[in-house]
């Protein structure tokens, strides 16, 4: 489709907006918009006559320009000029991406997620995408939704479109708008590049903490797969790129399954994609055999031969994705047992189950992806560091939830303080030892991707590896707490809840939802450090703390994170008759909200938010003073029964959703 051109600014009227308030000479390459004005300031690009529909949201009454550095718009007729459908006509997509290049910068950007951001780097084709990208033939959905995440972590997408100290998330915003309404307007003929590009964009609503919009958005990416399955499933024949495209697919159903398991980690939502969608569909294939587009024959989730698959052909190994995968439903198994099993319905034998089944998946990697010391950093070394650190990330925190439900159980049942310790079952110090373990792992794992992170660019972890560090790190401190460790392992656990929170302190800068994680652990790290200052353990409560029984928390209302005591040094505060008075409502739980009458699954969004304040770098800001992160002390039992009240009632799925579900 032709675009307009325009002459020059001495022409009457050819002069936009931007141009003729700032005064300045309005010129357009080969005649067409934008001018060179906008395009370097990347700014919409409009003639005086089209500013009144500009303001107001509509389309002007003519076709659409092409961008020089941004694809804004896709460039197909209106829908006023469509032909009708009886023709079955479909412009070619070839013809609805712009023709113009991308500015030098957003391609950098656009290349550093591809090859080194989860989940673009093992869910996209990077030979291609590069191609396309350089030019200029990408998909503008797609090259927005790449964008989207990269302005997370880019200093000067954040410094241009981070307006009003909007950070990284308003960086974000502003093309996630754009990835969006692309989306919209092509949903009668979807791509796989507009589902991708959903995909991204259900990211960055999580990441903000919009989960419902996220939830909403996976399952309509969901939908999208299935009709884009049902028209393009006839085209197999004669294309030499036809395995590149299947495995394109499959990875990109891959994608929407795994953030399938991750947004259905609360009660109450059900999954977007099925058994039925999944159980034929091979395991993504090697990533070298993906990029050079070799065919190969790879099992599928539940372990049979891939359709099509005859006797004699060689059954290729899993790929690095596909290892992602297996471990994201072992992971995702876990979270199962944690949303259904109460302290009545515990099962040490469901347990053991999924220790198999983590273990079945560790001891199914290849030699060079084995959890070993110093293996990280041949992985960043090679490109796939990324892709190593989230696999191990995965497995070690299934490992440490599952271990952690087991300790728990123990302590609200076996009427847990210290004399009983003493004399508990050797199983449970082994527990102890292998959470230290699996803790240690993932933040050696991000020690390293810090370490080795471009100058350029903040390093950006997915949320998974950032809740990931906070698990680890809340229950190391709440083993020591507790007493459950010796006494000379203390140091190191509060080595290990250090680290995690400078994690968690940056990473607050880049996702709003990691803000209550990190203010939660603030208050861990404080009780942590006043209890070595203090050179002793506390002293531990002799019953289990009380346990509400139908209830859990409420959704997220962006405080920060204050706990108050329960419980009063003075026995007039009591209720009549001995009987202790409720749970305050104004008792924070551990994703920031305050604990009422409503579960993480039935709970409604409320009815305003009050704006989060920005968590300052740990580059930025001087040590952290534990004594300023509360307002008033809190005892370690008081602390620890805190905690595992939070567990019981499922809170820490509950931050990890965003709160507000």
């Amino acid at each position: 489709m032709a675009s307009v051109v325009r002459g020059t600014s001495l022409r009457a009227g050819g002069a936009c907006v931007r141009c003729r308030k700032g005064k300045t000479k309005c010129v357009y390459d080969n005649g067409r918009a934008p001018c060179k004005n906008c395009a370097k300031g990347m700014h919409d690009c409009y003639l005086p006559s089209e500013s009144n529909a500009h303001v107001h949201g509509q389309t002007p009454a003519r076709a659409p320009r092409p961008r020089e550095s941004l694809p804004g718009e896709r460039n197909i007729a209106t829908t006023s000029d469509r032909q009708p459908a009886a023709t079955g006509a479909v412009i070619p997509r070839s013809l609805q991406t712009t023709t113009e290049k991308l500015t030098p910068e957003l391609i950098t950007e656009c290349e550093r997620v591809i090859n080194k951001t989860i989940p673009a780097c093992v869910a996209f084709h990077k030979p291609s995408f590069l191609q396309k990208l350089k030019a200029g033939t990408l998909e503008p959905s797609i090259v927005n939704g790449i964008l989207t995440c990269a302005a997370r972590s880019s200093s000067v997408l954040i410094r241009r479109f981070g307006s009003q100290g909007g950070g990284a998330s308003a960086a974000s915003e502003h093309f996630a708008v754009k990835t969006f309404n692309l989306v919209m307007q092509n949903l009668d003929n979807p791509s796989l590049a507009d589902i991708q590009a959903l995909c991204l964009l259900t990211i960055h609503e999580w990441g903000n903490r919009s989960a419902v919009r996220a939830y909403v958005y996976l399952g309509q990416a969901a939908r999208m797969t299935q009709m884009y399955r049902i028209i393009n499933g006839h085209q197999t024949t004669g294309d030499p790129d036809q395995f590149i495209k299947d495995e394109s697919f499959r990875r990109t159903l891959w994608l929407i399954y795994i953030l399938d398991c991750f947004l259905t980690s609360s009660p109450g939502r059900h999954p977007a994609v099925s058994h039925h969608d999944v159980k034929d569909v091979p395991l993504p294939c090697l990533d070298m055999n993906y990029n050079f587009g070799t065919p190969a024959f790879v099992r599928t989730l539940a372990g049979n031969p891939p359709p099509g698959f005859t006797e004699g052909t060689h059954m290729a190994e899993v790929g690095e994705f596909g290892h992602i995968v297996m471990a994201t439903q072992a992971w995702r198994n876990v979270i199962e047992m944690l949303t259904t099993a109460t302290v009545e319905t515990y099962s040490e034998e469901r347990c053991l189950s999924l220790e198999a089944g983590i273990e079945a998946v560790r001891s199914s990697l290849p030699m060079h992806f084995v959890d070993k010391p110093a293996q990280i950093n041949l992985h960043i070394t090679m490109g796939s560091g990324f892709t190593y650190a989230m696999l191990h990330c995965l497995l070690h925190c299934a490992t440490i939830m599952v271990h952690r439900r087991r300790l728990l159980h123990f302590i609200q049942t076996e009427n847990y303080n210290h004399e009983t310790w003493r004399t508990v079952p050797h199983m449970h110090l082994q527990t102890v030892d292998r959470v230290f373990s699996a803790s240690h792992s993932i933040v050696s794992l991000l020690l390293a991707l810090e370490a080795n992170s471009d100058k350029d660019s903040m390093p950006s972890f997915p949320l998974v590896m950032l809740f990931s560090c906070f698990t680890a790190c809340a229950t190391v401190a709440w083993f020591s707490l507790k007493g459950l460790t010796p006494v000379d392992v203390n140091e190191t656990a509060e080595a290990i809840v250090a680290d995690g929170m400078r994690f968690l302190q940056d990473g607050a800068n880049i996702w709003v939802i990691a803000i209550p994680w990190y203010r939660h652990l603030s208050v861990m790290a404080k009780v942590l450090h006043n209890d070595d200052r203090d050179g002793g353990r506390p002293m531990m409560e002799h019953g289990p703390p009380s346990v509400k029984e139908d209830t859990a928390s409420q959704p997220d209302n962006h405080d920060g994170t204050d706990y108050e005591r329960h419980s009063s040094a003075n026995p007039q505060d009591s209720g009549e008759n001995g009987i202790e008075p409720p749970r305050k409502s104004g008792f924070t739980t551990i994703n920031g909200g305050s604990a009422g009458t409503m579960t993480p699954a039935t709970a409604s969004p409320p009815a305003q938010h009050k704006a989060e304040s920005p968590v300052p770098s740990s580059s930025d800001r001087p040590p952290m003073d534990a004594s300023v992160l509360t307002p008033a002390d809190m005892t370690s039992p008081e602390l620890c029964a805190a905690f595992e009240r939070q567990l019981l009632e499922l809170d820490d799925l509950a931050a990890f959703m965003g709160g507000g579900v």
